[in-house]
């Protein structure tokens, strides 16, 4: 109403403006002319209101990339998004009271542990790198944004010439392929272990220790299967201790699955562990750290590889790149009593 008030105003001083100088049917001409090219302006504008109005908000996003230098390489953590899970069964042999104590003592959600999936991208002397290759479409719409956060950066996928993996669940080689079954990487090259890929491409493949349920050990054991077959031709294996590339180092993390390794990437006097799967929630796995993970292909030999890794790192003082901690999942991990905790980095805003 308030439009067409402000039409009639205009239209009625233009007129008699005009009329001392125009004929009565020139003026009625003129007159209905304006009126009309007003209506439809008016129209128009507000059409053009109600559709801002209408269309969907997005709001603001925090970042998904977090660039840093690991001695003279160029080094990004990548995310893919997040998963979350109950902590009773995150942690099923746990106390579920313990559990929630720890929780609330840290201000997190006793309902939901989230995990973030935190990628690698590397570029060495000579390589275009990305360790891990995202959840992919293996899970809901919270994972699988590796491939655009990356390309937001700069980096599109054809660019990697070689991904090397940590191991073969789901959320870490999900990423291979697309949904249609063909690569993601076309010109990458692939490395994992030896131990791991003799494990999942085996004729049988058996989880006997395994907590997860049989669904949920087929699933794994079916995807593993699908996304290495489809690199095999691509696929270089590696040995534990070995060098995978030229200053990457393949270190032993054998427990959460039967071949894992993580990677300690070594540039002039710098360094930086990548540590796959062996602790992923703080404080559940560090504050407790003998507490077995539902993950954990051999929960046990999961404790004592998380032990083993946890004693080294904070004798050295390493800095770590974990997969699941809040991204980017760049620290170090303190001792804490008979246990450890995690002290994230300091964000850096300059490089």
């Amino acid at each position: 109403m308030r439009e067409k008030r402000w039409y009639r105003v205009l239209s009625r001083a233009l007129t008699n403006n005009l009329s001392h100088r125009l004929r009565r049917w020139q003026l009625l001409v003129l007159a209905a002319g304006l009126t009309f090219s007003m209506v439809l302006w008016g129209t128009s504008a507000i059409a053009q209101m109600d559709l801002a109005q209408t269309k969907p908000e997005t709001g603001p996003t925090n970042a998904a990339v977090y660039h840093f230098k690991v001695g003279d390489f160029k080094a990004m953590v990548v995310s893919d998004g997040t998963l979350s899970f109950a902590p009773n069964f995150f942690v099923p042999k746990a106390d579920p009271n313990a559990v929630t104590a720890v929780l609330k003592e840290h201000f997190l959600a006793t309902k939901d542990v989230f995990a973030h999936i935190n990628a690698l991208y590397l570029e060495t002397d000579e390589h275009k790198v990305l360790i891990d290759t995202g959840a992919g479409n293996a899970f809901g719409p919270t994972a699988g944004h590796l491939l655009e956060n990356l390309e937001a950066a700069g980096i599109t996928a054809p660019d990697i010439d070689t991904v090397i993996l940590t191991h073969a669940h789901p959320d870490h080689i999900g990423g291979i392929v697309d949904p249609q079954g063909q690569l993601r990487f076309p010109n990458a090259q692939f490395y994992i272990s030896q131990a791991e890929s003799d494990f999942w491409m085996a004729d049988t493949v058996e989880l006997p220790k395994s907590l997860l349920n049989n669904e949920s050990k087929a699933g794994a054991i079916k995807g593993a299967k699908e996304r290495l077959s489809a690199i095999q031709d691509r696929t270089t294996l590696f040995a534990m201790g070995s060098e995978v590339i030229p200053h990457i180092q393949a270190i032993d993390s054998t427990g959460h699955t039967p071949g894992q390794a993580s990677f300690l990437i070594t540039s002039g006097e710098d360094s930086l562990l990548s540590t796959g799967d062996v602790f992923f929630s703080d404080p559940l796995n560090l504050e407790n750290p003998d507490w077995e993970v539902v993950f954990d292909g051999d929960p046990e030999q999961g404790v004592i590889a998380r032990r083993q890794l946890l004693e080294t790192v904070t004798a050295q003082r390493r800095l770590l790149l974990v997969p699941h901690m809040p991204f980017p999942g760049l620290g170090h991990v303190r001792t804490q009593g008979d246990a450890y905790g995690w002290e994230p980095i300091i964000w850096q805003f300059a490089v």
